[in-house]
């Protein structure tokens, strides 16, 4: 296993929001381990990592095992 690579997040859901509102609770889970890591993540981060996936989307198709991604429902 590549210590340096990239971590497989096995899930990534929005928990809600943090106490002062700038920010959203983010849970993952990654592969081959049971814990659930919490994050808060600036709102404005989120809105950057949507142009990064509609810049990815409009740099040509994805690899064929990845699924769709439907930005326009995420906004």
């Amino acid at each position: 296993m590549d210590l340096n690579g990239p971590v497989s997040i096995t899930a990534l859901r929005a928990d809600g929001y943090s106490s002062d509102g700038k920010c959203i609770v983010i849970s993952v889970n990654v592969k081959y381990s049971q814990a659930v890591r919490k994050y808060c993540v600036p709102i404005e981060c989120l809105y950057d990592l949507v142009v990064d996936l509609r810049r990815l989307q409009a740099e040509g198709p994805r690899p064929r095992d990845q699924p769709a991604v439907a930005l326009d429902a995420a906004e």
